[in-house]
């Protein structure tokens, strides 16, 4: 699905918009309505455009695609409340606006919702790969079952002799009506190949299987020289730009607003055992790089376990305090977090950091899934995906540091600021599980 499809999705919704309104609100004047509809319309393209919602990638994902659509209308509101606030606009056309905006917001995204619906569907998916074709050429390649054709060239009498036009013509006719070409064959006739199908049209991949271990990405170049992309940055420079803004924002609100809570904590933790208030830990960071993170107190100080070595025992464990026990349960120890937030090292949502000798069971995290580093190509945050899917707390088994991984990788290939504004409200609601302690 490309770009200017979704384009054209979005004209017809916003058409559809236009007779809804009319249908809801049949009266005011025709020639009015019908130019405020035009001008929301190039507004809402203009800024849709520039904040990606047309991006491919985009169209499948359901929810991420009506939310872009939502966006662009929500700026467009924000300017047009601004606009009546000072004066600058009557009270029909205002009325007519948020009218329009309306119907336009349930028509985009019912439109979106459909097309990501159908781009994600068992059906959508089969009719792609149902127009793959592979050609093995003496190569033997065992493929699970698959809705494509698979071709020995040999018993088809196709090779690729870019010096004879009908064996030529012969792929052209195989392949024309192809989504996609996968070709199998000796390293030797890999560059024919490629020769022979260069012409025909169609997108052509080359089968490499001794670069699977690697789990390349793409391709790129260097100086003439193919490479191999293995690895990317999850997010932009204006990404990271807007996510660090968003935690500014969020952290120095939450700490004038939580200040009281804080100090009283630490009053308490300080009265209930002797020690520091707080306990400090080396934190696995960004791009790998340690930082030393800050929580209240809840253990005892002679038993602490700097580098997170030990399994949390549950909430029988005796090395937790009387007050650590209440601020565990709460999550109110966590709060120190936010001027890590501030300092740069951690941001408010993200992968949660972990301690150097934290174990699911008796295996160092990166022991049970090597996966596991990838999860530190943004900042670790305060919340996190995981945590608000309940994936939190002690992992006393493999399969408990997989749950949580596998929601920290989603969270890395799906981010977006309003995901990030979901993730911090549905904290609030798994602050209390039962799996923490």
């Amino acid at each position: 699905m490309s770009g200017c499809q979704v384009l054209a999705l979005d004209g017809l919704a916003l058409l559809g918009a236009y007779a809804l309104m009319s249908a809801i609100w049949p009266e005011g004047s025709f020639e009015p309505r019908r130019n405020l509809m035009l001008v929301l319309s190039a507004t809402y393209v203009s800024i849709a455009l520039y904040g990606g919602c047309y991006a491919p990638v985009l169209a499948a994902d359901a929810v991420r695609s009506a939310q872009r659509a939502w966006l662009a209308l929500l700026a467009i509101a924000t300017i047009a409340a601004l606009t009546v606030l000072l004066g600058s606009m009557d009270a029909p056309i205002g009325t007519t606006l948020v009218r329009a905006i309306a119907c336009s917001a349930l028509t985009l995204g019912v439109a979106r919702l459909a097309l990501g619906r159908l781009l994600s569907s068992d059906w959508w998916q089969d009719r792609g790969r149902s127009r793959t074709i592979v050609l093995l050429d003496e190569q033997v390649v065992t493929l699970p079952k698959f809705a494509g054709l698979v071709f020995d060239t040999r018993a088809h009498d196709l090779h690729p002799d870019a010096h004879d036009p009908a064996a030529l013509a012969r792929l052209g006719a195989l392949t024309r009506d192809a989504e996609r070409v996968v070709v199998a064959c000796p390293i030797e006739r890999r560059t024919a190949w490629i020769a022979a199908l260069r012409g025909a049209n169609v997108p052509v991949e080359l089968l490499v299987e001794e670069v699977n271990h690697l789990a390349p990405i793409g391709a790129g170049n260097l100086v003439g020289r193919s490479t191999l992309k293995v690895a990317f940055e999850p997010l932009t420079h204006g990404q990271r730009l807007t996510k660090r803004l968003f935690d500014i924002a969020i952290a120095t609100m939450a700490l004038i607003f939580l200040l009281p809570l804080l100090l009283a904590t630490a009053l308490a933790v300080k009265l209930d055992s002797p020690g520091p208030v707080l306990f400090r830990q080396p934190r696995i960071g960004r791009s790998n790089k340690l930082f030393e993170m800050y929580k209240f107190r809840s253990m005892r100080t002679e038993v602490q376990d700097l580098h997170g070595a030990q399994l949390t025992k549950g909430r029988n464990d005796d090395r937790v305090t009387r007050v650590g026990r209440f601020i565990r349960a709460t999550s109110i120890d966590e709060l120190p977090q936010i001027v890590n937030v501030l300092r740069g090292d951690m941001s408010i949502v993200g992968p949660r950091p972990h301690a150097l000798g934290a174990k699911a069971g008796n295996k160092l995290y990166w022991e049970v899934d090597t996966a596991y580093w990838q999860r530190h190509a943004v900042k670790p945050g305060l919340t996190g995906l995981a945590q608000v899917r309940g994936f939190r707390g002690t992992t006393f088994a493999d399969a408990d540091l997989t749950n949580r991984l596998n929601a920290d990788l989603e969270y890395l290939r799906r981010w977006s600021l309003t995901g990030d504004v979901g993730i911090v409200f549905r904290t609030v609601m798994a602050l209390t599980g039962k799996s923490v302690f």
